[in-house]
């Protein structure tokens, strides 16, 4: 399995930070001809699938474009508007540790990004990470652009210092203020770092549990939270075998409002296909309200030369799973679903270099819909849930 952590080394390669992107990583933008062919005939309507009356979750996607133009990044939010009604926004890049820390002006890249507001009449899912891309230690920092190296002193403190503390803290408080999210994650996959380094570990729980208690003191109603990597927390995964996941993630549990999963079954060459009925019912073990705060399938084999691995994938595999996940929603009662990409972007892979290409491939064909915007076979089963009236959980 492939670490999910590539979203982090792509973030700022979104269409508006494009001019920034001088470092070798893309190849040029070549002009194509196309070949003076017939068009192939429309494929013909996808069934539609009956969903539910009503569903208790929400239903959204990131804002992930389908490829690094304008057009792309268009194609992928229009979808994102119209098919779901919550929207996820992540900070997985940084944070601008000296100037939260001191409650100076942030740089404008990041007070940009602060500036976002969802469509009218949708929610915000807001996520932001302490941890650094590769879920080793404290995020780097935060400024006209993201993923800087840590300058010092910051390069030396532990993730439970009083300085990162408190910058942390000012941090995810001023995003609330700006962004008034519906939900907000102050930790992202955070039990991929018991994975890697269990005193890191230990530090990111002091960390996580006084940030939220914090949040909770100013900001009662708000759904405060992390959020659990799947393939993880079941050690499908080779670096997570031998620790004590549950035990852990349930510990931590004691500071978090809801269980929240990440979950792209693809990813790991040891999940059954079909993924199993039972895949996740875990998750109501923890006496929370459930949410998935990103998941995917992909709906084509996926071939990482760079990695003599191929990760397996099919229409008929991304049909299941999202059939599964929603109905397990359903049945559970979650707050929310999302699905990480509305539009399949392989038009954005074929502008990287080897390895980042494999990398960014993994995720290429999990969006709803194809880059050239037709619907895809799982996309009916979204479709009849999002049909379904919502009516929201009395959890809060």
């Amino acid at each position: 399995m492939v670490s999910t952590n590539w979203r982090t080394l792509l973030a700022w390669i979104i269409v508006f930070h494009l001019p920034a992107c001088s470092e070798g990583l893309f190849e040029p933008v070549r002009p194509v001809t196309p070949p003076a062919t017939v068009a192939p005939r429309p494929a013909p309507p996808l069934p539609e699938y009956r969903g539910p009356a009503t569903r208790p979750f929400l239903m959204g996607f990131t804002r992930w474009p389908a490829d690094l133009t304008r057009d792309g990044v268009a194609i992928a939010e229009d979808y994102a508007y119209a098919q779901g009604d919550i929207v996820s926004v992540t900070f997985i890049g940084g944070i601008p540790w000296a100037e939260a820390l001191d409650k100076k002006a942030y740089p404008q890249d990041v007070q940009v990004h602060l500036n976002y507001q969802p469509p009218a009449g949708k929610k915000l899912f807001l996520s932001i990470s302490p941890l650094d891309k590769d879920r080793r230690g404290l995020a780097p920092y935060w400024g006209e652009t993201d993923n800087q190296p840590l300058p010092p002193p910051w390069n030396r403190e532990a993730l439970n210092s009083a300085r990162v503390k408190r910058a942390y803290l000012n941090f995810v408080l001023r995003a609330i203020e700006s962004m008034r999210p519906d939900f907000l994650a102050i930790g992202v996959e955070s039990n991929m770092l018991l994975s890697r380094n269990a005193e890191k570990w230990r530090q990111l729980k002091e960390l996580h549990r006084d940030t939220y208690l914090a949040v909770k003191k100013l900001h009662k109603t708000l759904p405060v939270f992390f959020t659990t990597d799947v393939l993880h927390y079941k050690r499908l995964v080779r670096d997570a075998k031998g620790t004590q996941q549950e035990k852990e993630v349930m510990d931590l549990m004691r500071y978090s409002d809801l269980f929240a999963m990440s979950v792209y079954p693809h990813m790991s060459l040891e999940v059954p296909r079909p993924v199993p009925a039972n895949f996740l019912d875990f998750a109501t073990r923890f006496k929370r309200p459930v949410a998935v705060a990103e998941s995917g399938m992909s709906s084509q084999d996926v071939d990482m030369r760079s990695y003599s691995t191929l990760l397996r994938g099919s229409d008929a595999d991304q049909y299941q799973f999202t059939e599964l996940l929603l109905k397990t929603a359903a049945r559970d009662y979650y707050e929310f679903v999302i699905n990480f990409a509305s539009t399949d972007f392989e038009r954005l892979v074929a502008r990287l270099q080897p390895p980042l290409d494999d990398l960014a491939r993994i995720w290429a064909y999990t969006g709803m819909q194809t880059s050239d915007k037709r619907p895809k076979p799982a996309s009916v089963v979204w479709d009849g849930f999002f049909r379904a009236k919502y009516e929201q959980a009395k959890w809060w």
